[in-house]
């Protein structure tokens, strides 16, 4: 008999402790409640993101295409600037320094912006140290800017718009930076040729 009443008492107890596991009704509704309110939460903030998102994407287009207008008018300007500086050094009596002077700086001003539309900045680690370029004559330097023109309107990131080569970009934006170099240091000779 004692046994019988120890099963008993020790069923009642597992029982007990069963029951002791189940949560309460209340704690399911607080559940449902939180993960609704989560879910609520969250569909909201992705309706303010889409809709920012669509905000920055009309601002970014107007932006962009200022940035290639911007882009395709040096592009073609900085070929033009160059014929004209070819003209006027190859053709004529007298060699109009004054004309390749500011064909040069208008160059440079070109290729700057070009290479701040076309490429990101470097970080310091990119920087690597300025190639120098030595004094030469206004001839030498005309033939070294045609040279760099040729190299950066043939570059391969002209050519294929969908993939993109980091060396052909790097040395692309190398070209555009002695280009503005040599059409500085132009200018600057060209200017004592008065």
């Amino acid at each position: 008999m004692k046994k019988t009443i120890f099963v008993l008492f020790a069923s009642l107890f597992s029982f007990s402790a069963i029951f002791a596991q189940v949560s309460p009704t209340p704690v399911i509704n607080n559940e449902i409640r939180d993960i609704s309110s989560v879910r609520r939460r969250s569909m909201e903030l992705e309706r303010v993101q889409k809709e920012a998102n669509q905000v920055n994407y009309e601002e970014s287009s107007k932006e962009q295409k200022i940035k290639f207008a911007q882009i395709k008018d040096d592009f073609e300007n900085i070929q033009k600037l160059e014929l004209q500086i070819i003209q006027t050094y190859t053709t004529g009596k007298k060699i109009n320094y004054q004309k390749i002077s500011e064909s040069a700086t208008e160059i440079s001003k070109r290729a700057a912006r070009l290479n701040t539309n076309l490429f990101l900045p470097k970080t310091e680690q990119d920087q690597k140290a300025p190639n120098e370029i030595k004094a030469k004559n206004v001839r030498d330097l005309i033939v070294d800017l045609d040279n760099k023109i040729g190299d950066f309107i043939n570059s391969p990131i002209f050519k294929n718009n969908n993939l993109v080569d980091s060396k052909a970009s790097e040395k692309a934006q190398g070209d555009l930076e002695n280009i503005i170099k040599i059409s500085d240091l132009m200018a600057q000779k060209a200017k004592n040729f008065k």
